[in-house]
């Protein structure tokens, strides 16, 4: 199947060939579907918190939080073409034709019709060049195409998002700056942020911090530690033809392609920290809804923190030489299955104290993250569920429509039972209870992935996805779902989301 040459590239990239031969083995045969066991429900795998508890871990964080080494991690890779992908066809639509054949167009069209009814309102209006009377197909261009403002190819953090006036038009990386500075500045001040961005965008990412991190510093009284990292090349992986042999380039070589946002648990695990916020680099808002979004920052900064602890202690005992009483073990499990939203083993209460003492270790001494749920409201988006494995083992997991076999009845109800998803707020801790970093490699389940449809050049190819970076990559972690307010969530998939009312400044 592979040449010298091939095996020459296969090298170069850092892969092994091992790994290269399981790819084409998932080509050849698909993923297993996650087998959803139910849904996880307020006070069944979500935690629901009342005003009081709510206040109580905001505490914990507000007065412990500082004391920890924070990082605020922000995947940034993509370019955000995907955001003005029906302003593109609407351009290859109107090209061409005379100015009142492209009214006539537009007003049989609502999204554009919108879109142009209300450009002023847009935060990077101003920075259009074109003149007033321009024809639609000319502010486009101007908005999309790289000899003006180049939208469609930037990514989504260099892009303005919040208008508060003619001289504060913000972009979603600056919102991202002013609101880590609410919850991520330790006790001298430091306030540490990671991107993983593209290569090609690195520079424009530190003109653009250039520009407003001393205006912040001076502002805020704080000083920002800021990182970039790339997706590593090793991480590509191989693209296929209908007959699954190795999809090649016009060369000869063979075909890599990024492995999507699950790649990134090499970034992640490549960090050294005790708390890591992770969110999407589109999930902003402006000033006006920022409270509440901090508020459950702190929350479940606050829920990890008390978690953490008592993890940790537990832990301690476990693994030192004192004697246990069962009554002791007893409360660990009840623990586990309250709080952590464990699933319990059948027959656990007839193990022995040492089967049960070395079943608490191998269970609790992993990864932990807790990740903010929010109501279904009809968003895109993983949803938390029980998802049972094929040893048999119960854990609470975020899984995607793309993973579940929906043409199996009981799959199919158990996904339409689901009502929350997953955000994409989370907080992780990743040193154990020895103060050393866990390996997150060793916690992905590399059965998560799926395959998705793709063409090169005019030629159909299929392209492989690694576990996502909050599903499968993180499958074996610790899980806490917590139930946080639709109003902590406020993306741009679209260009059009940008007129909702969460993101008028």
């Amino acid at each position: 199947m592979f040449t010298q040459k091939d095996l020459q590239q296969i090298t170069q990239k850092g892969i092994q060939l091992d790994e290269i031969n399981r790819q084409i083995n998932y080509f050849q045969n698909g993923f297993p579907a996650s087998d959803l066991y139910m849904t996880a429900s307020p006070g069944k795998g979500i935690i629901v918190l009342s005003e009081g508890e709510e206040l109580h871990f905001r505490e914990i964080f507000q007065n412990n939080g500082p004391d920890f080494h924070i990082i605020r991690f922000i995947p940034a890779s993509g370019a955000a073409t995907r955001m003005f992908k029906s302003l593109y066809e609407a351009l290859d639509k109107l090209e061409g034709k005379s100015e009142e054949e492209q009214a006539a167009w537009i007003k049989n069209n609502g999204e554009i019709k919108e879109f142009f009814k209300k450009l002023k309102s847009y935060p990077f209006n101003e920075d259009l060049k074109v003149s007033e009377n321009a024809l639609p197909t000319d502010i486009l261009k101007d908005l999309l195409e790289e000899e003006g403002l180049g939208y469609a190819s930037k990514p989504k953090g260099m892009l303005k998002f919040h208008k508060y006036g003619a001289g504060d038009r913000r972009s979603s990386f600056e919102e991202h700056l002013l609101e880590a500075v609410r919850y991520c500045t330790n006790r001298k001040g430091i306030v540490r942020i990671h991107l993983t961005v593209s290569p090609d965008h690195l520079e424009g990412f530190e003109a653009e911090a250039a520009r407003i991190i001393p205006r912040i510093e001076e502002k805020t009284g704080t000083q920002f530690d800021l990182s970039f990292s790339f997706q590593k090349p090793e991480t590509d992986t191989i693209a296929v033809d209908l007959s699954n042999e190795p999809f090649r380039n016009p060369d000869g070589s063979l075909l890599f392609r990024p492995g999507g946002h699950g790649a990134l648990i090499r970034n992640l695990d490549a960090l050294d920290s005790d708390l890591i916020f992770i969110s999407n680099i589109d999930n902003v808002a402006p000033d006006r809804i920022k409270e509440a979004r901090v508020r459950f920052k702190q929350v479940l900064g606050g829920v990890i923190l008390e978690f953490r602890s008592k993890i940790f202690y537990f832990l301690q005992l476990l693994t030192s030489n004192d004697k246990i009483e069962k009554s002791r073990l007893d409360t660990m499990v009840k623990f586990m299955h309250d709080r952590l939203g464990v699933a319990i083993p059948e027959g656990l209460q007839d193990w022995s104290t040492p089967e049960l003492r070395s079943w608490l270790v191998e269970s609790m001494d992993r990864p932990i993250r807790v990740c903010g749920m929010v109501k279904n409201e009809g968003e895109p988006g993983g949803g938390p569920f029980y998802v049972r494995s094929e040893s048999g083992d119960v854990s609470l997991q975020i899984v995607e429509s793309s993973q579940i076999d929906l043409d199996k009845a009981h799959q199919a109800a158990v996904f339409g039972e689901s009502s929350h998803f997953n955000p994409v707020d989370l907080v992780c801790s990743i040193r154990d209870f020895k103060g050393n970093k866990f390996n997150l490699n060793q916690f992905v389940d590399y059965n998560t992935g799926f395959i998705s449809s793709k063409s090169m050049g005019g030629r159909p190819l299929k392209a492989l996805e690694l576990p996502g970076l909050w599903n499968g990559s993180m499958a074996a972690w610790l899980t806490v779902f917590v139930d946080v307010p639709v109003e902590t969530f406020s993306p741009v998939k679209t260009v059009f989301d940008l007129l909702r009312e969460e993101h008028q400044g």
